[in-house]
């Protein structure tokens, strides 16, 4: 197959899985080698915003998403113009977006808007470590489609795979960020700019191999996505204003509950649908079954760009406010 025109495309689903762990393992390395001990101290420094952080997203994300979801099913096919197995795609897709820890994106979009990037930091760290207990039960309790067929929701591999490619490596990239010094900054780097090379290829194979396909979707299916995002982040910040947060806590809880770990959710699509149960079933049982992780899939890419957008608002328009009392 390797001298046939278009042969990555071809085979992708035998390469998706290793270039996922490959792509989120390089990003927790260069994600740990800039974390120290020090920064998990920050706990206790930030105690009232890591608190709302932690109760938006671990309880407002899915109450939102499950509302989403809700709302979702009761849209007629005739009006999404969508067959079954692409509208539970979508929903899977929400779910799991709403069970992802905040990625290392959302520390950078703080720092540019003059939040607290301390409780983006602590933050980004503990939610990482706490979605190896509340991923898997999240997904299962916010899917209101169970999977087609025999398929369900594997959460030992799940909890398998965030520990093995989110944990380890985040772990060992601190240890590698305590001994190399005024390097580790390159190092860092060079991992997460490897990681989103690898993501763009990753990004490349799904559209190639007809994963993402933008039409079948229209723009019911884009305006799901965006609504999702947008409701989430909104309900950070309500939440966030409630608990009488300031400015720069309001910020970074509402940035990090919008701006997911994208990376995470590429991964974890592997598990939900892997490419051995996909052999396993058989005629429209496979179809219905891909047709989903399609679905799935294609939720978790337009996630990844509209939360950038949402990120970047709450970044100009906090910049515009402090530019406008200086």
């Amino acid at each position: 197959m390797a001298g046939e025109p278009f042969w990555f495309f071809a085979d992708y689903g035998e390469y998706e899985r290793a270039l996922s762990s490959v792509m989120i393992g390089a990003a927790m390395l260069g994600m740990g080698a800039s974390l120290t001990a020090r920064d998990f101290a920050g706990v206790f420094i930030v105690w009232r915003g890591f608190a709302v952080g932690m109760l938006a997203q671990i309880l407002v994300a899915p109450a939102v998403a499950a509302i989403c979801i809700a709302l979702w099913s009761m849209i007629p096919g005739h009006l999404s113009g969508l067959r079954p197995e692409d509208s539970a795609g979508i929903a899977i897709g929400i779910a799991l977006m709403a069970a992802m820890p905040g990625g290392s994106t959302s520390n950078l979009l703080t720092f540019l808007g003059r939040g607290n990037v301390a409780l983006s930091v602590t933050l980004t760290t503990i939610t990482t470590f706490v979605c190896l207990i509340t991923t898997p039960v999240v997904v299962e309790l916010l899917i209101a489609y169970r999977i087609p067929g025999e398929l369900r929701i594997d959460a030992i591999r799940i909890v398998t795979d965030i520990a093995l490619f989110l944990i380890v490596p985040l772990i060992c990239g601190m240890a590698i960020g305590a001994v190399a010094g005024e390097h580790k900054r390159l190092f860092t780097r060079i991992m997460v700019r490897f990681a989103l090379a690898v993501l763009a290829l990753i990004i490349v194979g799904s559209v190639g191999a007809g994963r993402v396909d933008l039409p079948r979707y229209g723009w019911i299916g884009l305006a799901a996505v965006i609504v999702f995002c947008v409701l989430i982040q909104q309900a950070a910040v309500v939440t966030a204003h409630l608990a009488g947060l300031g400015a720069p806590d309001r910020l970074a809880v509402s940035i990090e509950v919008t701006v997911k770990n994208v990376l995470l959710a590429v991964l974890l699509l592997t598990s939900m649908f892997p490419a051995a149960a996909l052999d396993a079933a058989g005629g429209p049982e496979r179809e219905v079954i891909e047709a989903a992780r399609n679905g799935c899939t294609y939720v978790v890419l337009a996630f990844g760009g509209v939360c950038l957008i949402a990120g970047a608002s709450s970044v100009i328009q906090r910049r515009m406010a402090l530019a406008a009392r200086s």
